[in-house]
C-alpha cells in the first residue's frame, strides 16, 4: 500500500470516529433538550390549571375594562403566578375566536407602566410563533426552544389551553415566557459524556494502533536504510565532530581493504593523503563545518598501499535544533571511471582527428575539382557568347551543363559532410524573398524551356520586402526543390507560391508544385534520407545522387522550420517548407498599380493565362483575354501582352510588317529564354519589347506602364567599371579566364603567380591597384598569409586599405570566416562567371 493510501485511510478513520462521537453527543444533547422542554410544558400546564373555564370572561375582550372586577381578578392571579417561579418573566391570557381565527390579548402579569403594555382586545400576532400555532391547531400544550429577544436575552415561550377545544366556542390559552436557566449547561452535561465515551472507546485504541504502526514503519525504514547502506556498493562513512570514524559500511571496507574493527574509532585524518592537496582538504573541512554539503574528488589509499581517486559528497548531520552532530561521507571508487574516461578521451581525439582529416580531404577535393572546373565553365560561358554553328553551340552547351552538374555534385557532397559533422553554420542577413524566388526560377528557365515546362510563381502582397535569414542557404533549398520539380516534369508546369502565415512568430511558406511523375506513398518517407531516390530506374533515367532533399531538409530545420511533401503518383508533387519570417525594418514595398489601363492578353497555356489575368487584376487594370494572339482581332486595348510558343516565334519571325493586329509600339511578347539573337531581331518588328520567360512581376508591371506611355526602356548594357585589378592566382587557366572576364567588364589587370609576387606587385606598381583578386591555395605564400601581410603594411602604407576579394575553390564557412578575420573584403567561390564577378565589382564600387 502506498504512503498516500495509508494517510488517506488514517484520515478517514479519524473522521469516522469524530462523526460517531459527534452523533452520540448530539443524541445526548437532544435528550436533554426534550427533557427541559417537558419540564417547562409541565409548569405551563400547572399555571393553566390555576384558571377555571367558567372564570373566563364571556364578553368581547374589547369591552373588558381594566377597572372591571373580572379583569382585576385575572391580572392579580397572573401576577401571583409569576411570583411563584423566578424563571418566569411573563404570563399572559389569550382568547382564540374559532369563528374568525383571531387571537386577542386579554391580560398579562406585566406592570401597568410598561411601554410594551397591550390592552384588552388588541390582536396578538401569531407570526412565526410555531409553538402558539401548534397549540391553536392541536389544542395541546406546546413550547419552543430558547430564542433571543430584541434585548438579546434568551427566553422560552410556552402555551397551554385553559378551556377544552369545542366547535363554535372561544378558546382561552395561557402563555408563559420563561428564562431558560441552565439550559446550555444542562445541554452540555448531557452531550459531553457520550461524546467522550465514544471518542475514548474508539479513538484511543485507534490512536494506539496508529502509533504502534508508525513505530513499526519507522523501525522498518531504519532497518531498510541500514540494509541499503550495508548492501550499497558506494562507500558510506559517518565521522564525529572530533573527526573520529563512528560507522563504515561493507562497501567502504571492501573498497579500502580494512575491516570495521580497524576503522571505527580511528581519526579520519589518518587516512587522508597528501596527494589530495592541503587547499582542497581545507575547503572540504570549512564547507561542512559551515553547514553546507561538499562535492568533489580526493585521494584514498588502500590497505595494499595502492593510491586511488574517489568522488563523492560530504554532508553535515544536524539534530532537531539545527546543531551539527556528525558528518556523513558517501563516495565512489573512480578507478574504472578514470580508466574509461581516458579511453574515451583518446577515442574522442582520434574521432576529432578523423573528422579534421575528412574535412581537410573534402576541402582539398573540392578545391582540386573546382579549380579546373573554373576554367572549363568560365571559358565555356565565354565561348557561348561567340558566333557558333548550331552543332558547335550544342557541344558547348553540353560541356557547360556537364560542368555545372559536377559543380553541383561537389557542392552537395561538401554540404552533406558539413551537416553530418555539425560544422555548417548559418549566416543571417537581410534578404528579399521575392528576389530569391524569381532568381531561382531564372536558373532553370533554359532547362524548363527545353522540356516545354512553364515556370510560374505567385507572391502574396503581405510578404515582407526583406527578412533576416541565410540568403544563400534559402536559395539552395529552393534551388534543390525547383530543380527536382523541373527534372521530373515532362510536361505541364512548375509553380512556386510564397505566402505569409501570421502569428507569433510569423512564418514564410514556400510551396513548390509540379505536374510531374509523382511519388508513390511507399517511397515518400524514404525520400528525405541521403542517397535515396524513388527507385533505381528513376536514378538511371533522371540521374542525381539523392542528396538534394536530405540537404534541404537539414537546412530548413537548421533555420527553425520544417518541410513537408504531398504527392499523387502520376499526377505530381507539392513540396512545402516554412521558415521564420523575421521582418527587417526597411522602406515599405509599394505594389505596382496600373489603374485606368486596359490590356489584351493572349496565352495558349491556361496556367500562364490565369496567372497573367490574376496579376492584371492585382495591379488594378482591366483586360480581355484569348487563348491565342490570332483571336484578339482588332486591338482595343492600351497594351497587348502576348505569350509566344516556339511555333509562334518561327511563324512571326518570317511574317511581314503589319501581319499582327496590333501596333508594335503598344505590344510586348513573352518569349522563351535563350532565344536566338537573329529571331529576336526579326520579332522586334512586331513588338516593342521582348521579355524572357518567366517574367519578374514588378518588372513586368513597369514594362507595361512604359509601353502604355510609349517610353520603352532601353535594354541594359554591360557596365564598364574601368578598374585597375591585380589578380593573384597560381593556376594559368584561371589566370587567363579571370583576365578575360575583367576585360569584358572594362577593367585592366595584372597577374601575380603567388602571394609573394603579389606583394611585390603592390609595392612596385607605379599605378595603384583599385582591387586585388586573391586566390588562397598558392605556393611560397598563400592567400591568407598575403592578406595578413598586406594589412600589416608589408606592401606599403598605400596598400593597407586596398580592397581584397578572395577568389577560391574552398567553399567552407570556417575558411570564409578566417579570410574575413585576416582582412578580406569580399569572398567569391570558383567557378566564377561574368555575372558573379560583375556583382563583386559592383559591391566594391558601392562601398567606395
Amino acid at each position: 500500500m502506498s504512503a498516500n493510501n495509508r494517510k488517506s485511510k488514517t484520515a478517514l478513520g479519524w473522521i469516522a470516529i469524530l462523526v460517531l462521537a459527534t452523533v452520540a453527543g448530539l443524541l445526548g444533547g437532544w435528550h436533554a433538550h426534550n427533557k427541559l422542554l417537558l419540564e417547562h410544558l409541565t409548569a405551563a400546564k400547572h399555571y393553566a390549571s390555576a384558571f377555571l373555564p367558567e372564570e373566563m370572561p364571556s364578553t368581547n375582550p374589547k369591552d373588558l375594562l381594566p377597572t372591571s372586577p373580572v379583569y382585576q381578578e385575572i391580572k392579580h392571579r397572573l401576577e401571583r403566578l409569576q411570583g411563584v417561579d423566578s424563571r418566569v418573566r411573563l404570563l399572559y391570557l389569550l382568547r382564540h375566536d374559532n369563528t374568525t381565527g383571531r387571537v386577542s390579548f386579554i391580560a398579562d402579569s406585566q406592570d401597568g407602566d410598561s411601554p410594551e403594555l397591550l390592552h384588552p382586545g388588541d390582536e396578538f400576532a401569531v407570526g412565526n410563533n410555531q409553538a402558539l400555532a401548534n397549540t391553536l391547531r392541536t389544542g395541546l400544550p406546546d413550547a419552543r426552544a430558547p430564542v433571543a429577544d430584541r434585548d438579546n436575552n434568551y427566553i422560552m415561550a410556552e402555551y397551554a389551553p385553559i378551556t377544552a377545544r369545542d366547535a363554535g366556542q372561544n378558546e382561552y390559552i395561557l402563555g408563559v415566557e420563561a428564562l431558560p436557566v441552565e439550559w446550555t449547561a444542562a445541554y452540555w452535561r448531557e452531550a459531553t459524556p457520550p461524546f467522550l465515551y465514544v471518542w475514548l472507546l474508539l479513538g484511543l485504541p485507534f490512536g494506539l494502533y496508529q502509533t504502534q504502526r508508525r513505530h513499526r514503519q519507522q523501525r522498518e525504514a531504519l532497518r531498510n536504510l541500514s540494509e541499503a547502506m550495508e548492501q550499497s556498493h558506494s562507500a558510506v562513512m559517518i565521522v564525529s565532530l572530533e573527526s573520529r570514524i563512528e560507522y563504515v559500511n561493507a562497501g567502504l571496507c571492501q573498497q579500502i581493504g580494512f575491516s570495521r574493527r580497524e576503522l571505527i574509532g580511528k581519526l579520519w585524518r589518518d587516512f587522508q593523503q597528501p596527494e589530495t592537496g592541503a587547499e582542497l582538504l581545507a575547503d572540504m573541512v570549512a564547507t561542512v563545518h559551515a553547514g553546507r554539503s561538499w562535492h568533489g574528488e580526493w585521494f584514498n589509499r588502500r590497505k595494499s598501499g595502492e593510491l586511488y581517486v574517489v568522488r563523492g559528497d560530504i554532508s553535515p548531520v544536524k539534530n532537531r535544533d539545527g546543531r551539527i552532530i556528525s558528518f556523513v561521507a558517501v563516495f565512489e571508487d573512480m578507478t574504472e571511471s578514470k580508466r574509461a574516461e581516458t579511453l574515451l578521451r583518446a577515442a574522442l581525439d582520434r574521432a576529432e582527428a578523423g573528422d579534421r582529416a575528412k574535412s581537410q580531404f573534402l576541402a582539398t577535393m573540392s578545391h582540386e575539382v573546382r579549380t579546373p572546373l573554373n576554367g572549363i565553365v568560365g571559358f565555356t560561358s565565354l565561348l557561348a557568347e561567340m558566333p557558333l554553328t548550331a552543332e558547335a553551340r550544342e557541344y558547348v552547351q553540353t560541356i557547360q551543363t556537364s560542368g555545372e552538374a559536377l559543380i553541383q555534385l561537389t557542392g552537395d557532397i561538401l554540404d552533406f559532410a558539413r551537416i553530418e559533422s555539425g560544422s555548417l553554420k548559418l549566416e543571417s542577413q537581410p534578404a528579399n524573398p521575392r528576389a530569391i524566388v524569381e532568381d531561382t526560377l531564372d536558373l532553370f528557365a533554359v532547362q524548363a524551356t527545353a522540356r516545354d515546362v512553364h515556370l510560374l510563381h505567385w507572391v502574396e502582397d503581405d510578404v515582407p520586402a526583406a527578412i533576416l535569414i541565410d540568403d544563400a542557404r534559402l536559395r539552395q533549398v529552393l534551388t534543390n526543390l525547383v530543380g527536382n520539380a523541373v527534372k521530373f516534369t515532362e510536361k505541364g508546369s512548375v509553380s512556386v507560391t510564397l505566402r505569409l502565415i501570421a502569428g507569433d512568430p510569423a512564418w514564410l511558406s514556400f510551396e513548390v508544385r509540379d505536374t510531374g511523375i509523382g511519388i508513390p506513398p511507399e517511397h515518400q518517407k524514404e525520400l528525405f534520407k541521403p542517397f535515396r531516390q524513388v527507385d533505381e530506374s528513376t536514378t538511371r533515367r533522371y540521374g542525381g545522387t539523392g542528396l538534394g532533399l536530405a540537404i534541404s531538409r537539414n537546412l530548413v530545420e537548421m533555420m527553425g522550420g520544417q518541410i513537408d511533401l504531398v504527392s499523387v503518383f502520376g499526377e505530381g508533387s507539392t513540396f512545402t517548407f516554412k521558415v521564420p519570417a523575421i521582418a527587417v525594418a526597411s522602406l515599405p514595398r509599394v505594389p505596382p498599380r496600373l489603374n485606368d489601363l486596359k490590356l489584351a492578353v493572349a496565352a495558349p497555356n491556361s496556367a500562364c493565362r490565369d496567372q497573367l489575368e490574376a496579376l492584371i487584376k492585382r495591379w488594378g487594370a482591366t483586360y480581355v483575354a484569348a487563348e491565342h494572339w490570332s483571336k484578339l482581332g482588332g486591338l482595343e486595348a492600351d497594351v497587348a501582352c502576348i505569350d509566344l510558343t516556339k511555333s509562334d516565334v518561327v511563324l512571326l519571325a518570317d511574317a511581314p510588317v503589319g501581319f499582327v493586329p496590333w501596333p508594335a509600339a503598344r505590344a510586348f511578347a513573352l518569349v522563351p529564354i535563350g532565344l536566338d539573337g537573329d529571331l529576336r531581331r526579326k520579332l522586334s518588328v512586331h513588338f516593342g519589347q521582348l521579355i524572357s520567360k518567366p517574367p519578374h512581376h514588378d518588372a513586368l508591371a513597369g514594362i507595361i506602364a512604359g509601353v502604355a506611355a510609349e517610353t520603352i526602356p532601353d535594354k541594359p548594357q554591360q557596365r564598364s567599371y574601368g578598374l585597375n585589378v591585380l589578380v593573384v592566382e597560381d593556376n594559368v587557366v584561371n589566370q587567363r579566364l579571370v583576365q578575360r572576364l575583367l576585360t569584358n567588364l572594362g577593367c585592366k589587370s595584372a597577374i601575380a603567380g603567388n602571394g609573394r609576387i603579389g606583394l611585390e606587385a603592390l609595392t612596385a606598381s607605379p599605378v595603384p591597384f583599385d582591387l586585388v583578386l586573391m586566390d588562397l591555395h598558392m605556393p611560397e605564400l598563400d592567400g591568407l598569409g598575403a592578406i595578413s601581410r598586406i594589412r600589416g603594411g608589408a606592401a606599403g602604407d598605400n596598400a593597407r586599405s586596398v580592397w581584397i576579394t578572395v577568389l577560391t575553390a574552398d567553399a567552407r564557412t570556417e575558411q570564409k570566416d578566417k579570410v574575413f578575420v585576416a582582412g578580406a573584403n569580399d569572398y567569391l567561390v570558383k567557378p566564377v562567371g561574368l555575372t558573379d564577378l560583375g556583382r563583386s565589382l559592383q559591391r566594391y564600387v558601392e562601398t567606395r
